[in-house]
Parts: C-alpha cells; sequence; structure tokens
C-alpha cells in the first residue's frame, strides 16, 4: 500500500524569525543647536535552501531526499545566526536521518548526545562544513537545544550548509504506517556588538557570550 505523504516546502518548511539586535542610537546635540544622527544598523536572516522533493514514501523502504539548508546575512550588520531543526512527527524523526557531506554519511536525527547522531557529529572536526556546533538542553536554557554558526556572518555571507540531505527509513520499523509531516527550520540572528559597545569577535566562544547576554 502507497500514501503519498509530504508536507515539506514553502514557508511551514523553513520559517525565518530574526530577532532583533542589541543596537543604540546617539543624538547629540552642538551649540549651534545642529543634531549629528548616527543611523543604527539592522539585522536580518534568510534561510537558503535547496530542496529537491523525493519520491513517494512507502512502507517498509527507505526514502532520500535533498535538503541543503543554509543562512544568508540579509541585513546591513555582521551577525550570529543559530538555527532549530526538528521533525513535526517523533515517530518519523526516529526514522529519521541527516547528511551533511551531500549524502554520503547519514546520521540519526533523535534528539540525544551519542555516538552516530547527527546533533552530536555536526560539532565534530570531521564535518566539511566547519562552523557549525550543537548546544544540548540542560545547560542555559534559552540557549540549549539549537544549532549554532560560531563565526559572525559577514553581510550578504551565507554560512556552510547545516546539513545537505534527509533519509526517511520506515524498514527501520517494519509495518510502520507512513505519514504526513513538517520538517521544521528556522533561523535566529543576533548582531556581534554587545550593549557595552564591544565590537570584539575573537575567541571560539564569542557567540555563545554575544546570545546568552540578548537573550538574558
Amino acid at each position: 500500500m502507497k500514501r503519498k505523504h509530504w508536507l515539506i516546502a514553502g514557508a511551514a518548511a523553513a520559517v525565518v524569525l530574526a530577532a532583533a539586535g542589541i543596537t543604540l542610537a546617539y543624538l547629540i546635540s552642538a551649540p549651534n543647536g545642529t543634531l549629528n544622527e548616527i543611523p543604527i544598523g539592522h539585522n536580518e536572516v534568510e534561510i537558503e535552501e535547496e530542496f529537491l522533493p523525493p519520491p513517494e514514501q512507502t512502507e517498509n523502504t527507505a526514502t532520500v531526499y535533498q535538503k541543503t539548508v543554509s543562512v544568508k546575512n540579509t541585513g546591513d550588520t555582521p551577525c550570529y545566526v543559530r538555527v532549530f531543526a526538528d521533525f513535526s512527527s517523533s515517530s518519523v524523526r526516529s526514522i529519521s536521518s541527516f547528511s551533511y557531506d551531500g549524502g554520503i554519511s547519514y546520521y540519526s536525527a533523535e534528539l540525544q548526545m551519542a555516538d552516530s547522531y547527527f546533533i552530536k557529529e555536526v560539532s565534530s572536526g570531521a564535518n566539511p562544513n566547519t562552523g557549525w556546533v550543537y548546544l544540548p538542553e540542560g545547560g542555559s536554557a534559552a540557549l540549549g537545544g539549537y544549532y549554532y554558526y560560531t563565526r559572525p556572518l559577514a553581510v550578504g555571507e551565507s554560512t556552510p550548509p547545516l546539513f545537505t540531505h534527509v533519509k526517511t527509513d520506515y524498514s527501520l520499523n517494519p509495518g510502520q504506517k507512513t505519514e504526513q509531516y513538517d520538517l521544521i527550520v528556522y533561523a535566529e540572528s543576533v548582531q556581534t556588538v554587545t550593549r557595552d559597545g564591544n565590537a570584539d569577535t575573537t575567541g571560539a566562544d564569542r557567540y555563545r557570550a554575544v546570545w546568552q547576554e540578548f537573550l538574558s
């Protein structure tokens, strides 16, 4: 029995949330009464996606499709970005996996930090798309559960892909019915300048400090 159950494309699959960054505007009054206005920058990002619809899902078989996800800085100031990615169905997540190397290797999409799981592998030195790390839940409630791009993203620049392919393998659970699901992906951004005006972007944990300040 075959059932066609796909709802992956469009806004439901890639919702972009641009978090307002920390910005400061100064109006300086001069003796002659003129005003010097320093304009504020804004951070804005969009998800760039290459999506090739897969063939119809069938029970007891695996379906692979391309879904290359990266994030582009479309604002006018450098920023840090983070991405949330998850399946709308926990039963589908349990039989799904991600690839970050063009579909050569796949790692489970289950939300666990263990060997052969995507959320661990994306942070490893073996990942060719350097710069991404996953911060697990259980630490800082505000930071955990997201994939972070640790490098400042320049204006007009795009991140390396977070992942490139997705596999849903119903043969892992024989008899499981195919079902419609969403792969939910959204991105957030924050300016690299901190509240005290510090624009230094050096240091491996700089991204974490900026996000922590913004979310606190």
